[in-house]
């Protein structure tokens, strides 16, 4: 752990009131109930108005496991959140991997992949912006101390892994055509 405090100590030094306040707020934003109502709706309309079915249900599927599996090792696991004096945020349970790390990359690959296949400006936006999302996101849990970066890390691989494989699995134009049928 001896990194991870220190990247923790290094934040803690250089915190600012905009910076606390912008982490606070995307934090306090993915905590009600009705943040994961809209962001299933919005998938459904992303679906419909794209055609990205498969990838929009590769996203939930990736989502639901991601969560799940982090929660699960976070208890296998056993590792503790940091020290309250370096988080802005009050905290309990443990630490790795980070849930929300596993989330959003759970959530956000497959619509990556399906961003990067489109081969548009349209797709590489899409994509540009969930990227910057999920690591501003994941960012906003080390600076509040919530997380170490270790476990924000491990969570965002555990993500964007089952991402890929749900994507893989429920999004059929994912997969390149083999080698014979491409010559």
């Amino acid at each position: 752990m001896g990194w991870d405090l220190d990247v923790l100590e290094a934040i803690d030094a250089h915190r600012t009131a905009w910076a606390d306040a912008l982490a606070t707020g995307l934090m306090d934003a993915g905590q009600p109930t009705a943040t994961y109502v809209a962001a299933f709706v919005v998938a459904l309309l992303f679906a419909g108005i794209f055609r990205a079915w498969g990838a929009v249900a590769a996203a939930l599927v990736a989502t639901v496991a991601a969560t799940a599996i982090a929660e699960w090792a976070k208890e296998v696991v056993g590792r503790p959140r940091p020290p309250g004096d370096l988080a802005l945020v009050p905290t309990d349970g443990t630490a790795m991997p980070s849930s929300i790390a596993a989330l959003t990359a759970g959530a956000a690959v497959p619509i990556v992949l399906w961003g990067l296949r489109r081969s548009d400006v349209v797709g590489r936006v899409i994509a540009g912006v969930l990227v910057a999302g999920t690591l501003l996101v994941g960012a906003s849990m080390v600076y509040l101390g919530a997380h170490w970066l270790s476990d924000v890390l491990v969570g965002w691989v555990l993500g964007a892994a089952l991402g890929i494989l749900a994507s893989r699995l429920l999004d059929r134009r994912s997969t390149l055509p083999d080698r014979a049928a491409r010559t």
